[in-house]
């Protein structure tokens, strides 16, 4: 081998090094990134939730009294394990699985849009599913109703069109009730 062939493999190997290094350090920080976009994401949700509650504090003290009626509802759990849901969001009939392992309501971008949700959304939050990271977009649902029970100003986010094949009723919803029990095949929320 010459000298100038040693020269252009070494040069192409120095290539390839930094090629490799880069894509490393990219998808290390692809990751980083998501994580703190997902952060932002849920910060900026739980502002608009304190200043929404602040607003109805202050201007609407018995819709408090209202939201604090009792409403229990059974749950049965499918044959395949999950406790589906006919729930009202914004007056608007949607199926859901009860979650409680999901820290906010998330809707597909099927239902966000059959909802008249999809307009204006900015996808600035970053989520993992079971088919992968997608990203979401943070809204503020106006009410929640499920049976006898309803909760307003509930936090939710909206998935990237088809990345979720059916939306979840999450903590942000569960959360907000006085208690949920779950015995066997049912799952009893308590307002």
């Amino acid at each position: 081998m010459t000298s100038g062939m040693r020269h252009i493999f070494s040069e192409a190997l120095l290539w390839l090094s930094v090629f490799i290094i880069a894509l490393v350090a990219f998808f290390y920080l692809d990751d980083r990134i998501g994580a703190y976009l997902d952060q932002q994401a849920e910060q900026q949700v739980e502002a608009r939730q304190h200043t929404a509650e602040a607003v109805q504090l202050n201007e609407q003290p018995a819709q408090q009294e209202e939201g604090s009626s009792y409403g229990r509802v059974v749950l049965q759990a499918g044959r395949d394990g999950h406790f589906e849901v006919n729930a009202y969001i914004n007056d608007s009939s949607v199926k859901l699985i009860a979650d409680t392992g999901a820290t906010y309501v998330a809707l597909s971008y099927e239902d966000a849009d059959s909802l008249g949700l999809t307009y204006n959304l900015k996808y600035t939050g970053r989520a993992r599913t079971a088919n992968g990271v997608t990203k979401v977009a943070p809204v503020i649902l106006q009410s929640i109703q499920v049976g006898d029970i309803e909760v307003k100003n509930v936090k939710a986010f909206v998935h990237e069109e088809g990345a979720l094949h059916i939306s979840l009723l999450g903590m942000s919803f569960i959360g907000r009730l006085e208690r949920f029990e779950m015995s066997g095949r049912q799952l009893v929320l308590i307002q």
